[in-house]
């Protein structure tokens, strides 16, 4: 295995370690911006709906293992696109 395979699977295992981590620990902490906003007195006044309110599946709300097969799946989604821009980028820069 060459040291660039080597290296973005270890990043891919990275990934996943702070995808549960996020979803377990982090999701059940207190969130701050709203407790801010709430102390200000500030409404939420949202310019698009985002297809994923709150980060999560609409009706799976809570549901953790969801949230990690999400979190997964939007990484790997990510590593796609860059992948591709590498390789798109690297033909241009050949031509």
């Amino acid at each position: 295995m060459d040291r660039n395979r080597r290296i973005i699977i270890i990043g891919m295992i990275a990934s996943i370690i702070f995808v549960i981590i996020g979803c377990v620990w982090l999701s059940s902490s207190a969130e701050t911006l709203e407790e801010v906003a709430e102390r200000f007195s500030v409404r939420e006044n949202p310019i698009w709906d985002a297809p994923l309110p709150n980060y999560e599946i609409p009706g799976l709300e809570g549901n953790t293992v969801t949230n990690i097969a999400l979190g997964i799946g939007a990484t790997l989604l990510i590593l796609g696109l860059t992948f591709i821009t590498g390789k798109l980028l690297k033909e241009k820069e050949r031509n």
